[in-house]
This record gives C-alpha cells, structure tokens and sequence, in this order.
C-alpha cells in the first residue's frame, strides 16, 4: 500500500474516531454488482458513477452502444461496425485484438466474458446502463482495470402494458421490436422479440442481421421475497469488418476496395444468458439476493487473410474458427443499516470455460492446410467482498470496500501439423488479489457533495501468455515469472445542483497502470525469433470529467460531457515494428525491423478532448427536436506515435412526434453534415510492405456519413 493510500485511511480513521455522532444512514446503496433496483444516494458514492435510463435510451435511439457511451465523460471506443470495444479513460487503449479491455462488462448482475472484449449485445433490449469509472475490481474481481459498464435488461414491471415498432433507414435499415408486459397480484412477466437487418455501407461486409429473445418472469412468494427467472437468446450474422488500408485508400475508397479484407469474415454468434434471482427484504430492513446463472456463447468465423504473392491484394482466409464461452455461477449478497453504519457483503462464486477450435484452411509458409489447434481455457473463480458506509457526521460520510479473489486456471491445447506432427501441452496456474476502495464524501450549502477516492483494479495473465512456448514451441517462450497487471486510481470530485434545475458532476482523476502484459518487443510483433509475454511497462492516465444536466422536464434542456486526457507510458521495454515485405525477407528477420523507444509516448487512440453535448426542445407537449453535437481532438494511431490521425466533429438531429397518445413517429439523421471521418484507427506494421511505417499502413473504418432513420410506435 503506498503512502496515499496509507494517509487517506489514516484520515478516515482518525475522522472516524474524532467526530462521530449519533446519524442515521439509511441502508446501503452501493453501486453493487446484483441488478436490484434501490434509490440511489449519490451523496455517499465516492467515485464517478453515471447512468442512462430507459427515457434518455428511448430518446437517443442507438444504432449501436457507442451512441449511448459517448454521453459520459471518459468513455473511448473502438466502433467497426455492431460490435464496440470499449475503454475508460483511455486505459488498455493499446489493445485491439481480441484482448480485454480491462473494463467489468455486467450483464443483469453478472460480469461476462465475451470474445475479444468487445460488447456483442442487441441494444434494443437495453432498459439502463451504469458505468463505474476508477479501477474497480473491489467489486468486480479480474479484469476491471478501468472500471465496470453495467447493463439492465428490459424487465418485468407491475403493470400490463405493451408496444410493437418499426423502423427503417439508409443502406437497408429495417429494425422490428415487440415489447409485452402483463402484471398480476402474483407474478409479473416481460417479453422481448427483436429483429434486425442492415445491408451496410461497406462494400466488402454484405448482409447484418440480429434475432433475439428476450423474457423474464417475476413471481411474489409473499409480501417480502419474490424469484425471478431470465432468459435470452440472440442469433446475429456479421459478414465483415469494413476497413481500408491507408489514408489515401480511405479518401478514395471509403466502402473498402478489392483484395483488402477484414481480419474476420463471416462472423456468425449464438448468445445464451438464463438467470434465476431469489430476494428477500427482512423486517429489520436487510436485504438477501441470491443469483444463479448460467451464460453461453459461441462464434464461428473466418479469420487471418493472406496475401499470399505479396502483392498487397489478399488471397484467401487461412483459418476457420469455433469459439464457445460458457459461464456459470452464483453470487449472493446481503445489505443492511445499523444506525450510522450500513454494510454490504457478499459471495461470487462460478466457472468460465473458453473452447477455441482453429483450422488452417489453405497451404502457406505458416503451415499445410488441415493443420489445426483446440484447446481449453477454465477458470475456476471464488471472491468475498464487501462495503461500509459510515456516518461520522450527517454530512460527512466514509466508505470502505474490500474484495479477495482466488482464480484458478487450467489450460489444455492439442494442435496438429504436417511438420511437428502432434502437440499436447497442459499448464495450470492460479492468483490470489486484493482490491480495496477508500473513500469519502462531505455535503455542504445543502445541494453540493465533495467526493474522494482510491481504489484499485487488477487483470491476471492468461495460461496462454504464461505457457505460451508450451503451446507454440516456434514462435515463443515461457514466462513464468509474468506478474497481474494492476492500477490504482486517484479521484476528488464535486457534484450537485446548479440554479436549482442543472445537475453537475465535475472530476479530477489520475490511473497509474503497472506491469502491463503485452509481446516483449511490442504490443504486436512477431518473427521467427523467440518472443514471449512480458510484463514491459507501465503507463499513468490523468484528466478532467465535468458533467452538465439540466431537468428535461421543461421546454428547453441540455446534457453535456466534456473530457480532458493525458495518457502516456512512463515507462516502457524497447517497441519492435516490422518493416518490408515478410515474403522476401531475408534469412535473419530481425534486419527489417525497427526498434523505437516509446518512453513518454502517448497511448495510441487516446484524443486529449472529447465533447457532447445533446440539446432538447419541446415545442408542444407531444413534439420534441433534439440535437446532438460531438468533438474529438487528434491522436496517435500506435505507440510509436509517428502517425497522427485527424480530429472531427458531427451533428445528429432526432424528432418525437406523438399524433395521437398511442402512436409515436421518430426520426434520427445522423452526421448531419455528411463529415467523412475515421470511426477507428488500427496500425501496428507495414501493411504495404514499402519499408516505412506511415499512414498509409493504418486500418482505417470510415464513416458512413449522413444516414437517415424513420419509425414508428404504437402502444397499447
């Protein structure tokens, strides 16, 4: 524990003693992780938490997730087409392939695996979001270096009501969506039915579509306890990822040209999530919720074009993939208030189990076709955790939370090829983590609340990385020495109410990030030499967050989010890049490659500004315009920073138009202006084989530029 944390909790304990008096707190809110719903106090959070609800959701109508995340201040995200990665505070923003993102992603109370890190989700079922911001694994566990993002499902509510809309828009849009809801004294049931299909913009990507499922049962054993079952079944198809090669293509040839394909084709997935919560409120005002879950997915894809002549115009796909996730597990929580002190504690407990089958489709210098690997990921996971909120003063409130994590992993791989015959390998390793909160909050003039707060976050190295030589004897080495990657983050803050009707939230963060794992000669190299995993730096992110809402409820309103970020390495191994062409190398590979010192360097697709502001005007009581205006500044496309890539803006306009008190019209234009921008930036090599790392070498993702939308929905 370092001297900051040491003299926070000094602090507290010392004001703890000193000042207490007799205070009633009411019982605990802590932003947990179970999904039930209880009044949030935000006097006593001590880090920054916001959330969109169901009305702003509705209002906002998000072709993806990125259209919601881009309303809070510190949120990046990588957005290619429906799937969206997402960073907070520009942590782990070195990452692009298949990584997580050091972000909890919580899906009805339970955080979820999915492949690649990136949110893989229908967003019509979307009823609230919740982000956490800070490391958050004191409630979270492995993975939640920057933060958690928290998603509630549509549920079942004590009324029977229903609604069925339509929607269509540019380049095929269609969109249909059935929500039911029937309510007695008993139970209470919700059904969701969703089907989505795009023809995109992307030349190369073809047909999207989505089908989900939805539902969810709520029966009332008594006046104090009720069980509700969840269930959801999605089916999605995406054919391509819709990037180009260099700026001069992108400016040319925006919808993608022929020979330069995605990195996955054909992406079929199948999502299955089914849970079952029991709660119970006492009669000395605890609380008791137990979540059983279960969570499977799977994906099949084509992956890994070649070009295989070198003539910067790809080939073929050399491998076929099936990835299947499986997740079950039980978490239990208990909360309770004792005078001026409220508590929580709880118990997760489950298994994460990651299948990958990968087959080599065509001959290559890399191998035969045929020659295939599968292998085996589980994760066997036990945590307690817990939070206090003490009362020392009416206005001046401390918290405390605590999580110990005991993750045991065990990896198996079998692999075949024509010129090593078999490969079997089997590793296992396991950690042990503790991560803590401490924090505090003081009210005064009545409207406003001081917060402060450390807390931490951690992400465990696979078996994989660890063993990687085990299981690919060619390219790579062992590292047992290969440490958790950690952060501690740093966070004082104001919020409260402006004027009497604008509520404000205003932050001063700082995130150290230590022992990053990544390749030992950079985030992505390889060549024939011998890499490994290694822990090769450290990193520090530190900015502003300032929030501005005003109260929707009258004529005219506004929300605002604005971010300032300063993320670099202070810290950091020799970066490797490849150069030249890798078909006619010579013998030694190591002769067209660049070494770089990136100390101090800025982490690539981190812009130091971003901007939102969305502004609303009810003309009459059943007519709303809204507009939506959205900055970011410049930033480095890799960690070398040799490569800037450009700023830009947009306007997005929306219409609510209700003729009649059942019947909704509304529209959307986003991109107002038709701006071509870049949506994500991707370089780690010299895709053009032209010797230079340069712009032209960036996979780029480009706009589609002004799209238009029109629907409608009739309630009943």
């Amino acid at each position: 524990m370092n001297k900051q944390t040491i003299t926070l909790s000094v602090v507290v304990l010392c004001a703890t003693a000193l000042f207490a008096e007799e205070t009633t707190l009411a019982p605990i809110t802590v932003q947990s992780s179970t999904i039930v719903d209880i009044a949030e106090d935000m006097k006593t959070e001590p880090s920054t938490v916001n959330t969109i609800n169901e009305e702003e959701i509705t209002k906002i109508n998000p072709k993806n997730i990125n259209n919601l995340l881009q309303t809070i201040p510190g949120i990046t995200a990588d957005v290619r087409n429906s799937a969206v990665e997402i960073h907070i505070r520009g942590i782990s923003q070195q990452e692009f392939m298949w990584e997580d993102t050091g972000v909890a992603i919580v899906i009805d109370g339970v955080p979820v695996l999915q492949n690649g890190g990136k949110i893989k989700f229908n967003i019509d079922e979307i009823e609230s979001i919740k982000v956490i911001k800070g490391g958050a694994s004191y409630l979270y566990g492995n993975n939640a270096l920057a933060g958690a993002v928290i998603i509630t499902t549509k549920k079942a509510k004590n009324k029977t009501s229903g609604w069925i809309s339509v929607e269509g828009g540019s380049y095929g849009y269609k969109n249909a969506e059935t929500n039911l809801k029937y309510a007695t004294d008993k139970y209470a049931a919700s059904l969701n039915l969703n089907f989505l299909d795009d023809d995109s913009y992307w030349d190369q990507e073809g047909e999207n579509w989505n089908k989900s499922v939805n539902g969810k049962l709520q029966y009332y054993i008594d006046e104090t306890s009720d069980v509700t079952l969840g269930i959801n079944y999605t089916d999605r198809f995406e054919a391509g990822g819709g990037s180009v090669t260099g700026v001069t293509n992108a400016e040319l040839y925006p919808k993608g040209i022929e020979g330069d394909w995605s990195y996955i084709r054909d992406y079929y997935s199948t999502l299955q999530k089914y849970f079952l919560r029991y709660e119970k409120e006492f009669s000395n005002g605890g609380q008791f919720m137990a979540n059983a879950y279960y969570y499977k997915d799977e994906y099949d894809y084509k992956s890994s074009p070649q070009d295989i002549d070198g003539d910067t115009i790809d080939d073929f796909y050399l491998n076929d993939n099936n990835d299947n996730i499986e997740q079950y597990g039980v978490k239990t929580e208990y909360r309770a208030s004792l005078e001026n002190l409220a508590y929580m504690v709880g118990l997760d407990t489950g298994q994460r189990i990651f299948d990958k089958y990968r087959v080599q489709l065509e001959d290559t210098y890399r191998g035969k076709q045929g020659d295939y690997t599968d292998s085996t990921n589980t994760e066997d996971r036990l945590a307690v955790y817990g939070e206090g909120k003490y009362a020392i003063t009416s206005a001046w409130t401390a918290i405390a939370n605590l999580r110990i994590d005991y993750d045991k992993y065990n990896y198996t791989s079998l692999s075949y090829s024509a010129a090593d015959g078999v490969i079997t390998a089997d590793n296992d390793t396991s950690f042990t983590n503790c991560s803590y909160r401490l924090g505090t909050t003081y009210d005064f003039m009545t409207r406003h609340t001081l917060f402060a707060n450390v807390s931490t976050g951690f992400r465990n190295p696979t078996v994989s990385q660890i063993y990687a030589g085990d299981f690919d004897p060619q390219d790579y080495v062992n590292n047992p020495n290969l440490d958790p990657e950690t952060t501690i983050n740093y966070e004082i803050g104001l919020r409260g109410t402006l004027l009497e009707s604008i509520y404000y939230e205003a932050s001063l963060f700082l995130t150290d990030t230590k022992d990053i794992i990544a390749k030992n000669g950079g985030t992505y190299y390889s060549s024939n030499a011998d890499i490994m995993f290694d822990n090769v730096g450290d990193a520090r992110n530190r900015g502003v967050e300032l929030s501005l809402k005003s109260d929707r409820r009258k004529a005219l309103s506004f929300s605002l989010a604005y971010t300032y970020l300063d993320a670099y390495y202070t810290s950091h191994t020799p970066f490797t890049v490849s150069l030249g062409n890798p078909y006619v190398r010579s013998v030694d590979p190591a002769a067209d490659d660049v070494t770089y010192d990136i100390n101090g360097n800025q982490l690539p697709r981190v812009p130091h500004h971003k901007l939102d502001l969305f502004v609303h005007y009810k003309i009459r009581s059943n007519l709303e315009l809204s507009a939506e205006f959205y900055a970011q500044s410049e930033y480095y496309a890799d960690e070398t920073n040799l490569v800037t890539m450009p700023g830009y803006g947009k306007m997005n306009l929306f219409a609510n138009y209700s003729p009649t008190e059942n019947l909704e019209i509304f529209a959307k234009m986003e991109n107002v202006f038709d701006k071509q921008y870049y949506r994500t930036v991707y370089l780690f090599s010299d895709s053009n084989y032209d010797g230079v790392l340069d712009a032209e070498d960036a996979s780029i993702t480009v706009d589609p530029g002004r799209l238009f939308y029109l629907g409608l929905r009739y309630r009943f």
